[in-house]
C-alpha cells in the first residue's frame, strides 16, 4: 500500500502541573497555545484532521483547566508576522517565539500516525521558557472509527485528570500521580532555568524491608546478596527538614553554563551529549563545584547541594513503601523510569537481566520525559546514578541520627536511583551504588537541592 505523509491540523492539549512560578501557580489558568499536530501515514479523509481538531477543542474546553487561545487568533498573528506553525516547532529557539509573539507559558503540539492496523496520536507539552519537553502523551487504537467516541476520554486524560496512556481495549484507567496547580510550591532558578519543588519534611523507613530483602534472595543466591544489598540495611527510622529539589537531573545545557567545554560524549554511536539529556561524565567532585558555583550566582537566594542519601530516598519514594515508587513490579518501569529494557537487550546485548518493558530509549532520555513520582519529581529512577553528599559506608545505617543523618569521612562518595544501563535491580529507591569522587562515566549525573538560608 502506498504510504504519505499529509501535512494535516490536529489539536491535542495535555495539561500536568507545571514548574512555572507567577501566575500559573496564583490562581490563573495557564496560558497555552495549540500548535498545528502533523498527520503522517495512510489517511483516507483528508478532512480528519480539521474535523478532529474542532472536536477535540469542544472537548478541552469542557475541562475548564486552560486559558486556552483560539486557533483563529494564532493564525491571524501568524499571518501577521508571516512566520509558518509548523516551521517554528522544528527549531530550538522556535518555542521561544512562540512564547513571544503569543505570551504564553506552553505550546502542545505533536503528530497523528496511522501505520497499517494502528492509529497513534502523540502529543508533547513544551516550556517556551526553556523549550524543554515537559511531558508526553500517547494513545493506540486499532479502528479510526472509534475516535469520535472517545474524545471526551482523551480530554481528559491531556487535562491531566486521567492518566495519559490508553490500551486499544477501553481499559479503566487510574488517575495520573500528578498535583494539579496549587497543591505544590514550585521555585525556578534564573541562572539555569531549572526548576525546583518544594519537598515537605517528613518521617519514614529508610533502607530495605523485610518483604523486600526476601524477594530479592528468591532473585538471587545469597553471596550476590551480600555483595549487592545488603548494605541497604537495617531498616531504620529517620526525619527530614522540608527542602527544594530539582524536578529533573542537570542538563547538559544547564551543565555547560558552568563548563562550557564539557561533553558527555556517546555510546556505541548514540548520543549522550543532547541539550536536554542528562549531563554524564561527571565526577562528584564537578558536581559539587557546579552546586557551589550556582550559589554563587544566586546570591541572597540559599545555598544548593547535592542531596543527602536520606533527603535522596525519602525524595524517591515519594511516601511509597514499595520497592520503587510506582510500586514492586520492575516491569511497570516502561511509564516512570529509563532503564535497560527489552529494546536496549537487543541492541546492546548486555549479559545482566533486563527489564521485560520498553521505555523507548536506548541510552540517556530527555530530562522529564516519563511519568514523575507524587512529588512532582522526574526520572528519580533510572536515567542517569545521581550523586548524594554522603560518603559511602557498607554499615553507615547502623549508625545514622534519626533526624537529617548523613555519613561523612573519607572515601567512595554514594550515588543512587540506577540508570539506562541498569538491571532491575538497581531500580530501587533502596538500592545504594557508589564510586571515587573523581569518577567520571556514562551513567552518572545528579541533580540538586536548595536550601534556604
Amino acid at each position: 500500500m502506498h504510504k504519505t505523509i499529509l501535512p494535516l491540523t490536529f489539536l491535542i492539549m495535555y495539561f500536568i502541573s507545571l514548574p512555572f512560578t507567577g501566575a500559573a501557580f496564583a490562581g490563573d489558568k495557564l496560558r497555552t497555545a495549540v500548535v498545528e499536530f502533523e498527520v503522517k501515514g495512510e489517511v483516507e479523509l483528508k478532512e480528519a484532521g480539521s474535523i478532529v481538531a474542532e472536536w477535540m477543542i469542544n472537548s478541552i474546553a469542557k475541562t475548564a483547566v486552560f486559558d486556552l487561545q483560539e486557533r483563529v487568533l494564532l493564525k491571524k498573528i501568524l499571518e501577521e508576522q508571516k512566520l509558518s506553525l509548523g516551521g517554528l516547532v522544528s527549531e530550538k529557539e522556535s518555542t521561544a517565539k512562540i512564547g513571544e509573539l503569543f505570551g504564553v507559558q506552553a505550546i502542545i503540539t505533536g503528530s497523528v500516525i496511522r501505520w497499517e492496523d494502528t492509529v497513534s496520536v502523540t502529543a508533547r507539552l513544551i516550556d517556551t521558557s526553556t523549550g524543554s519537553i515537559i511531558r508526553t502523551a500517547e494513545i493506540k487504537t486499532g479502528n479510526m472509527n472509534t475516535v469520535p467516541s472517545r474524545i471526551d476520554e482523551l480530554a481528559l486524560i491531556i487535562a491531566g485528570l486521567k492518566k495519559a496512556e490508553i490500551s486499544a481495549t477501553n481499559a479503566a484507567l487510574e488517575p495520573p500521580k500528578i498535583p494539579h496547580p496549587g497543591e505544590r510550591k514550585y521555585w525556578k532558578d534564573r541562572v539555569t532555568d531549572m526548576d525546583f519543588v518544594w519537598i515537605e519534611g517528613g518521617c519514614y523507613q529508610m533502607g530495605q524491608s523485610a518483604e523486600e530483602r526476601k524477594v530479592i534472595l528468591s532473585e538471587s543466591d545469597s553471596k550476590t546478596y551480600e555483595k549487592k544489598y545488603d548494605d541497604e540495611t537495617p531498616q531504620h527510622k529517620v526525619c527530614i527538614d522540608g527542602f527544594w529539589m530539582g524536578m529533573f537531573e542537570v542538563t547538559n545545557r544547564q551543565f555547560r553554563l558552568f563548563d562550557p567545554a564539557h561533553n558527555s560524549k556517546d555510546y556505541k554511536g548514540v548520543s549522550l551529549d543532547g541539550e536536554k539529556q542528562p549531563a554524564v561524565y561527571i565526577s562528584w567532585d564537578q558536581a559539587d563545584g557546579f552546586a557551589k558555583w550556582l550559589t554563587g550566582k544566586n546570591e541572597g537566594q540559599g545555598n544548593f547541594r547535592l542531596p543527602t542519601e536520606a533527603e535522596w530516598e525519602y525524595a524517591c519514594r515519594a511516601g511509597s513503601e514499595t520497592s520503587r515508587f510506582w510500586g514492586n513490579d520492575s516491569d511497570e518501569a516502561g511509564e516512570y523510569a529509563n532503564v535497560y529494557d527489552r529494546t536496549s537487550q537487543q541492541q546492546l546485548n548486555c549479559k545482566w537481566e533486563h527489564h521485560d518493558c520498553d521505555d523507548q530509549y536506548v541510552v540517556t532520555a530527555p530530562v522529564g520525559s516519563l511519568y514523575p513520582n507524587d512529588y512532582q519529581l522526574y526520572d528519580m529512577l533510572g536515567n542517569v546514578w545521581e550523586w548524594t553528599m554522603d560518603t559511602y559506608s557498607e554499615t553507615a545505617y547502623k549508625t545514622h541520627q534519626k533526624n537529617n543523618p548523613i555519613h561523612t569521612g573519607e572515601g567512595n562518595k554514594a550515588r543512587r536511583g540506577g540508570s539506562w544501563y541498569s538491571a532491575p535491580g538497581s531500580i530501587r529507591c533502596s538500592n545504594r551504588g557508589n564510586r571515587s569522587a573523581d569518577r567520571q562515566n556514562k551513567e552518572i549525573g545528579f541533580r540538586l537541592i536548595r536550601v534556604e538560608k
